[in-house]
């Protein structure tokens, strides 16, 4: 028994069970992860993207500009000399429905849609010079017609946001709520108040979808603006390290591989995995699995690869890592002798652990099972069942 598992006395312990390990693999063994160069090329084409065309002239329709006297405000027109000089007249009227306002003397003077000064020019061209030589003019809103939209989400309040008519847009309804909270992700969706308006979507971190904000049909009354969260700021560490769990990542931002398991206080001591498995939803909303060499990462053959908020990084255990890991827990190497260690609850985990990784390969599952059975009978008979 002694001389079987003085085999084991060596320091390339871990190399001898290598070639033995996978010899037995059977041949064929089907792995659906793609590579990392797979991932690459698929994050490239999300992000080459055609951005959807948006031209300079309706771009020029939605720029921040001053703002628009509009249907409902109600308007402050002062008017200096008009009765003699010097002397103001104030008037008080409300934009109607056709853009105009009723004014005494003169009657009715467009104004809707126009800034302040441009109202204030069509004002005075109207009193001079048919009805006064001369004439100052100033206009000021007294009060503004109005939008009321409800925003909920992760913004730093939620709530209604009132909104002037010329600034019924997704934009100033963010900013009407204190804009993104710690949690936002800087898309918006609407869902307009009215069934027959179809719900629209934009990511205001990028720029074409800004400009598609910015010529979208104004808000209305009752519309939801909806501040969607950012996906969860972690990865996710399983498997073969110190510490699994969560590793925390600032907000949008991302943390590379082998920063990730140094978190995690590293890879379990001895075992050395050589490969991991990442999983990683694309922009598209398909989740793939993403096959990574540990080794060659770790020898700067491969790129140490940046992970994002929401990625699951999975360090799984190997027929050679199960080997190896029932070593260091049973087998004891002294100078002169070889102790071994053998506890039926620890084999237990081992066997269910083995049972997992086998899963539904026949030969491989035989084989393991020969494993966990036969070579704890080398050096001790097996425990009865209580």
């Amino acid at each position: 028994m002694l001389t079987a598992l003085g085999l084991f006395r060596t320091r390339t312990r871990r190399a001898w069970l290598s070639p033995v390990v996978l010899a037995l693999l059977p041949a064929g063994c089907s792995d659906s992860r793609i590579t990392l160069t797979e991932l690459q090329r698929l994050e490239a084409e999300a992000a080459t993207v055609e951005p959807v065309g948006v031209s300079g002239s309706e771009l020029a329709l939605s720029e921040l500009r001053p703002y628009a006297l509009g249907v409902g405000d109600v308007l402050s027109v002062t008017l200096t000399g008009l009765s003699a000089p010097y002397v103001d007249t104030i008037v008080r009227a409300r934009v109607h429905d056709d853009g105009f306002v009723t004014l005494p003397v003169v009657g009715r003077v467009k104004v809707g849609g126009l800034s302040y000064q441009a109202a204030e020019r069509g004002v005075y061209d109207a009193f001079v010079p048919a009805y006064s030589k001369d004439l100052a003019v100033y206009i000021q809103l007294d009060q503004s017609e109005t939008t009321t939209v409800v925003v909920v989400g992760a913004g730093g309040t939620t709530g209604p946001v009132t909104l002037r008519s010329n600034e019924r847009n997704v934009l100033y309804a963010v900013a009407g709520a204190g804009g993104f909270g710690p949690a936002g992700s800087g898309i918006v969706s609407v869902r307009p108040i009215r069934p027959d308006q179809e719900p629209t979507r934009f990511d205001l971190r990028d720029v074409n979808d800004l400009r598609r904000a910015l010529i979208a049909p104004p808000l209305r009354s009752g519309d939801m603006i909806i501040l969607e969260p950012a996906d969860t700021n972690a990865v996710f560490v399983t498997g073969l390290v110190n510490l699994p769990g969560p590793v925390s990542v600032a907000p949008n931002g991302q943390i590379s591989l082998m920063r990730t398991i140094a978190s995690t206080g590293g890879t379990r001591e001895f075992l050395d995995p050589k490969e991991a498995t990442l999983w990683r939803r694309l922009p598209s909303g398909e989740q793939v699995r993403v096959k990574l060499d540990l080794g060659k990462v770790r020898a700067g053959e491969e790129p140490d690869i940046a992970l994002l908020p929401g990625d699951i990084l999975d360090i799984p255990h190997t027929p050679e890592t199960l080997l190896t890991d029932w070593f260091v827990q049973n087998v004891r190497l002294g100078t002169f002798s070889v102790g071994v260690r053998y506890d039926p609850l620890q084999q237990y985990n081992t066997n269910r652990a083995i049972s997992r990784s086998a899963g539904e390969n026949g030969f491989l599952g035989a084989f393991t099972d020969t494993l966990r059975l036969g070579i704890p009978n080398l050096v001790l008979p097996p425990v009865p069942a209580p």
